[in-house]
């Protein structure tokens, strides 16, 4: 597996609208999605999705005259890879921990409990 690098929130933004794309997409479309919920100079755009491409997060393929931007990796795999950073900085890598943090805090419901241990049952 490569090794993937964090990325920004804005970056992130700039993501979703990606994989949402499930294939290539400019970066046109990119501003064109993102400036539905605030506005996003060309210019911005195209230094995140610069910035993604050294992270070896997209890829980018020349169609005609403009740049096609397509995905290296899943939404899911990031979010993985995420969750682990997450539990490796902050739990020391206990599952464990984590989830003693979640029920401790009140942030686990019985019904939770029950659905997680199915979920480890089937495992």
């Amino acid at each position: 597996m490569r090794k993937i690098q964090e990325i920004s929130k804005s970056e992130m933004e700039v993501m979703q609208v990606i994989w949402a794309a499930e294939g290539s997409v400019t970066s046109a479309e990119i501003q064109q999605v993102l400036n539905k919920g605030k506005s996003w100079k060309p210019t911005t755009v195209l230094t995140f999705l610069a910035r993604l491409a050294e992270k070896g997060i997209i890829e980018t393929s020349k169609k005609g005259k403009s740049n096609q931007y397509v995905p290296l990796i899943s939404e899911c795999e990031y979010r993985q890879f995420k969750t682990r950073s997450f539990l490796n900085s902050v739990h020391k890598g206990s599952i464990k921990c984590f989830i003693a943090a979640l029920y401790e805090g009140d942030g686990i419901s019985k019904e939770e409990i029950r659905e997680l241990k199915k979920w480890l049952s089937q495992r």
